[in-house]
């Protein structure tokens, strides 16, 4: 009788493990957010499909055509880098080999722009490139792209004139 009892009780504790193991305790690591970074490509000119895709990580110029689907016959590639790296909003026009090029022009992000960067863009000096450096530090990053109109030197017209190059 008293092995019975011995017996049960075995049981009753291999039971109890069995069906009601302990639970491991899992640790999470925070290794804090990665910003998404949306790049815009616009396509336009002899594409099947022009128009602007936008992507998450950098692509080749290459894989960016392919967004735009099937190029007319007399499409003029002959000025693309194929195996160029896009990182930031970029424009791509490809012609017909009768058209006139056009100029075109990556849109600068105004909030991670380097003072040479910002020196490429027609219509900012030296002064007013730094000046807007000078700004985000001090204010932070901007919200909108009037808000050039705060940094010292740059008025209403250079606004204007700066403004079809710059992006937030």
């Amino acid at each position: 009788m008293k092995s019975y009892r011995l017996l049960v009780i075995f049981l009753l504790i291999v039971g109890w493990v069995w069906l009601f193991p302990r639970k491991e305790e899992t640790v999470w690591i925070d290794h804090g957010k990665e910003p998404l970074t949306l790049i815009k490509i616009e396509l336009s000119g002899a594409f099947e499909f022009p128009g602007v895709y936008h992507v998450f990580e950098p692509i080749t110029v290459i894989e960016a055509l392919r967004f735009g689907g099937r190029l007319s016959d007399d499409a003029n590639t002959s000025h693309l880098n194929y195996s160029e790296l896009i990182t930031k909003d970029r424009q791509i026009i490809v012609l017909a080999s009768g058209d006139k090029p056009v100029e075109t022009w990556v849109k600068l992000n105004i909030n991670k722009a380097s003072f040479k960067e910002l020196l490429a863009v027609p219509g900012l000096t030296e002064t007013r490139a730094a000046s807007i450096i000078l700004y985000r530090e001090a204010h932070g990053d901007f919200k909108h792209l009037d808000e050039l109109l705060n940094v010292k030197y740059i008025g209403v017209a250079t606004l204007e004139k700066i403004k079809p190059y710059l992006t937030l």
